[in-house]
């Protein structure tokens, strides 16, 4: 009889550990992403596969929380009185229903995760500022660049030269002494 006990004592332990478990999942927060529109955002293929893989995690956290807040079969204590000592049944059905679990506040967490959160959605905002900004002088660069290029491309030897008198000087100085390889 004792190790039927013994038994019923471990089943007891650990559907208390499985419904404390449910209290904690029935009231943490689980907000709804739009993970279409959040796909749509991400360009890369990379990115893609990263998104997909942060989705998976999420379903599978999710049905974990769903899992964990069903809630579970009542027990039959008339069922464990044929088996155990009424005495151990009776300090157990007292002690199980004196049972009192806490309520997790999430509240204190959120906020620190709100904050976190808002100081990252603020440095993203000033990061996108720099880079648009770095962005306009880049392309401005190119366009200085491609000016440049097509300046090179379609100058004459005499727009260089009236460009650049010391050298015409020079290279007249050379023709003129007869001196054609440098």
């Amino acid at each position: 009889m004792l190790r039927v006990s013994a038994r019923t004592v471990l089943s007891k332990v650990k559907q208390c550990s499985w419904q404390q478990q449910r209290c904690f999942a029935e009231a943490a927060v689980a907000p709804k992403f739009d993970w279409d529109s959040l796909e749509g955002s991400v360009a890369s293929e990379e990115g893609k596969r990263e998104l997909a893989s942060l989705r998976s995690t999420w379903i599978d956290v999710q049905q974990k929380f769903d899992s964990m807040s069903q809630s579970s079969d009542e027990i039959d204590w008339k069922s464990y009185a044929k088996e155990v000592d009424p005495q151990v049944l009776k300090l157990f059905k007292d002690s199980f229903a004196s049972l009192d679990f806490p309520m997790y506040d999430a509240s204190k967490l959120a906020e620190e995760t709100d904050a976190k959160l808002s100081g990252l959605i603020k440095q993203a905002e000033e990061l996108k500022a720099y880079s648009q900004k770095r962005m306009k002088e880049l392309e401005k660069e190119i366009q200085d660049c491609e000016a440049a290029k097509e300046k090179v491309a379609s100058a004459t030897i005499d727009e260089e030269l009236a460009r650049d008198p010391e050298t015409a000087k020079q290279i007249d100085q050379e023709i003129s002494e007869g001196n054609f390889i440098p």
